[in-house]
């Protein structure tokens, strides 16, 4: 079964609608009309999915991965994984999120301003001292955010009025509410300023929410005969259930829909076809301090897809509070009295540890921090999507240590291209335009050395790491290296020997690194254009595959080649898996849709998967059930199957050599 195009298209007998009532552009009012929950006023392709929504003009990127992590980022909200942020998929229990207001419908309205205000330190804190990280936010501020459980109380009181009889639990929370706000009138460490704010906005969308919910969401979805306008000042919900994507659309309540793109109705009726919209203007950096300017991250709180546990965990209180240091002489006055309650004797020999004084501005340590898995997907909106096949590959592999080889055995398992994670996965504006800006002046001497001369050993993450996050502005020292981190830096210049001067050039004078013809300034890097940054990772991602499966082949398909004829043979055999014909990404033009084995056609597919299979089917262990050609005289579920598990093979092999997962080929992020 292949993907189909998608197209604008009206059914003939909506055209009638079309004609009274046209909604042609993405400018007009969406209005019910003709649409139902399963036609698209807008759609986009997402991967081997297809998203619609009958009553909005735009498809917000859905993040439902098991490795998705709930983590407060620097305005202590929790990004796109955050209802009260973005979409989220709906929950039963929590069906009041689809009412949760949108900032965006609510500019103009003074009133619910400070529903989303970011408190600055800078202009509206006031410290306890000169330089300190304690103290309260200005009185101004506080009477604006007052006034926003004021409002919620009234609206609770009139609510209680008529239907004092249900949801009485409401009440409870305006009480919470009114609680979280007296915490403004004690001093707090400003981390805390800012994760209270936060909370307490988000206990007043929530009160907005559930009264938004019944009494206007819930009575509607008692009857779904009549299909009401559209409210688009309510956060709305994505689902994959076409009978909750009804009653909610009937309801007036945004809605996007998920399927399968080879199952969609070919008579659907489509208004406009879109790229999907990423939550570019969300914050997604970590805490900083606020003077010295180094990472102090939240803690992770949960790593979930889309569900119950998610809801639950962005609405846990916040707790985590520092406490007021103590006055020095109270200190000591604690440490004499220690000392004469008898504390485990210390050896004579051995110097008593100083006490340290309190340091104010001292980091606090992440109890949480964990390397990314790099099995799963990354949900980030500088990530193009996974292929579907690979992606399913990584997760089915199996990943038992038993299974790597032996060291003798085994391939180099250093990257030839930096993992992507590296530049997600940055805690800083500061290191992300360290990580960009190095990468985009080495990327044409690296890529062209790695092609040509496949340097071994290759760098490790950690090599690339130190890599691309250092300012090569000085020599290098003659004097000896001692201690592990000097010797992993050493090493790490030893193995871009030839790439370090280019990047000391860089730091030493220009201000712009270049892409693809373009000058970019690196001043602009700490908020790049997603855009920009999308397509370095794509291009990272493609052509790290074809490096990777280029190497993997040379150390299991010796046998190929033989000679020189034969590796002739065997390099345009590893070429025809790519339209291109060549393995090399970076010297040609972008592409502007996807194709190869990420063609979104089935027949489109075919034949590079077939190429792939053929590359395989010399390697040890290769499947009985792939020994059979992938053409279009089978049978189409078999051809799909063999399409996956050529992929599963590939992943499996790559692990088995190298003891890592292998970078895999990644979807163009949005073509129209």
């Amino acid at each position: 079964m292949s993907i189909p195009v998608f197209k604008p298209f009206v059914r003939d007998g909506d055209r009638a609608f079309v004609i009274s009532a046209p909604i042609l552009s993405l400018t007009d009012d969406v209005r019910p009309g003709y649409l139902t929950a399963t036609d698209a006023f807008c759609m986009a392709t997402y991967g081997h999915r297809v998203i619609t929504t009958p009553n909005m003009k735009f498809i917000p990127q859905p993040f439902d991965n098991e490795s998705d992590i709930v983590q407060a980022r620097a305005d202590g909200r929790y990004w796109a994984v955050d209802p009260f942020q973005w979409p989220q998929t709906y929950d039963d229990s929590y069906a009041r999120s689809f009412a949760i207001p949108r900032r965006e419908a609510y500019m103009d309205d003074s009133s619910m301003t400070y529903a989303w205000f970011r408190p600055a330190f800078a202009s509206d804190f006031v410290p306890l001292a000169p330089d300190n990280l304690f103290g309260q936010l200005k009185t101004d501020i506080l009477d604006h955010l007052k006034r926003l459980y004021e409002k919620a109380n009234k609206r609770v009181s009139s609510y209680k009025l008529t239907r004092l009889h249900k949801e009485d639990h409401v009440v409870g929370w305006v009480h919470a509410m009114r609680a979280v706000y007296e915490r403004f009138q004690q001093a707090m460490a400003w981390r805390d300023v800012v994760m209270v704010v936060a909370e307490y906005q988000r206990r007043f969308l929530d009160i907005w929410a559930l009264l938004d919910y019944c009494e206007i969401i819930e009575p509607r979805m008692r009857f779904v005969d009549t299909t009401h306008n559209v409210n688009p000042k309510w956060m709305g919900c994505i689902t994959q259930d076409v009978a909750i994507a009804t009653k909610v659309h009937a309801a007036g309540v945004p809605v996007w829909l998920i399927r399968d793109a080879r199952l969609v109705q070919s008579n659907m009726n489509i208004i406009k076809v879109v790229s999907i919209t990423p939550p570019d203007d969300l914050v997604i950096g970590m805490y900083h301090h606020p003077i010295k300017n180094f990472a102090q991250p939240f803690d992770i709180i949960a790593r979930c897809p889309s569900n119950r546990r998610r809801h639950e965990a962005v609405r846990q209180p916040y707790s985590d509070f520092e406490k007021l240091p103590v006055p020095k002489p109270q200190v000591e006055q604690l440490v004499v009295k220690e000392s004469l309650v008898g504390k485990a004797r210390v050896d004579k020999g051995k110097a008593k540890a100083k006490l340290a004084p309190y340091d104010i501005t001292a980091p606090r340590q992440n109890r949480a921090v964990s390397g990314r898995d790099k099995w799963s997907d990354i949900d980030h909106p500088y990530m193009p999507p996974m292929n579907s096949f690979f992606k399913t590959a990584l997760q089915e592999a199996k990943k038992e240590f038993i299974r790597i080889k032996h060291p003798r055995d085994k391939m180099d398992d250093g990257y030839s291209l930096p993992d992507p994670g590296l530049f997600v996965n940055v805690l800083s504006p500061q290191s992300l335009v360290k990580y960009l800006a190095n990468w985009l002046a080495c990327r044409p001497t690296w890529l062209e050395r790695v092609y040509e001369e496949s340097p071994r050993p290759l760098p490790r993450a950690q090599n690339w790491r130190d890599f691309l996050i250092s300012q090569h502005a000085q020599e290098p020292s003659n004097t000896r290296t001692s201690g592990k981190t000097s010797k992993s830096k050493a090493a790490t210049a030893l193995l871009f020997q030839k790439e370090v001067p280019v990047l000391r050039a860089l730091w030493a004078g220009p201000t712009n690194v270049h892409w693809r013809g373009k000058d970019i300034a690196i001043s602009t890097l700490d908020n790049p254009p997603a855009d920009l940054v999308r397509q370095i990772m794509y291009e990272i991602c493609e052509q790290g595959f074809r490096y990777e499966l280029l190497d993997l082949d040379e150390h299991l398909g010796r046998d190929a080649r033989k000679d020189k004829e034969a590796r002739k043979e065997r390099m345009e055999l590893l070429r025809s898996i790519f339209p291109s014909k060549s393995l090399r990404v970076w010297n040609k033009d972008f592409p502007q849709e996807n194709d190869g084995l990420n063609a979104p056609s089935f027949d489109a597919a075919l034949p590079y998967f077939e190429s792939f299979r053929k590359v395989l089917s010399t390697w040890e262990r290769f499947p009985e059930s792939l020994k059979q050609p992938l053409n279009h005289t089978g049978r189409e579920h078999d051809l799909w199957k063999g399409m996956k598990e050529c992929c599963v093979f590939y992943v499996q092999s790559y692990f088995d050599n190298t003891g890592r997962p292998p970078i895999v080929p990644h979807l163009l992020y949005s073509v129209a």
